[in-house]
């Protein structure tokens, strides 16, 4: 007498595991915002951002309309509430005019999250530091981006 199982295994494609065999898929349409492609080369930088006492510093990358990054940055002080940041972005001015459009204002020490550009222009990181003390930011950043030179 034959044993059943390895017929039962013939009639099941090698690529599919057992568990899908009996999977119907039913697709659904792509939505918008779901998959997107680049024609900006991919990106990935660790940057030291250092904001004096008192003092305020904006740091900025180039994107392209449609393009998205990936970042973590936070900020090793005992005070955060004394570091407003504004996470923006701004197209480039003509006529003295332009686009601003603000992601997030806050005063945490830290963030991290995903942005997909509204605009073709720059979009980064203003700090403004209210404390006494000299603050090193650590940012890292990933994505479809180029630097500002």
């Amino acid at each position: 007498m034959r044993n059943p199982i390895p017929m039962l295994l013939l009639l099941v494609p090698l690529s599919v595991p057992l568990s899908q065999a009996q999977t119907e898929w039913l697709e659904e349409p792509l939505l918008e915002g779901i998959f997107s492609e680049s024609e900006t080369s991919f990106h990935q930088g660790d940057y030291e951002i250092l904001v004096p006492a008192f003092r305020d510093f904006e740091f900025s990358i180039n994107m392209t309309k449609g393009d998205s990054i990936v970042y973590t940055w936070s900020a090793d002080m005992a005070a955060p509430e004394l570091v407003d940041v504004e996470f923006h972005g701004h197209t480039d001015p003509v006529d003295g005019k332009g686009l601003l459009m603000f992601y997030k204002m806050h005063n945490e020490g830290k963030g991290n999250g995903a942005m997909t550009a509204p605009y073709t222009g720059g979009h980064g990181w203003y700090f403004n530091n209210h404390g006494e003390q000299d603050v090193l930011v650590k940012l890292h950043v990933s994505g479809f981006y180029s630097e500002i030179e």
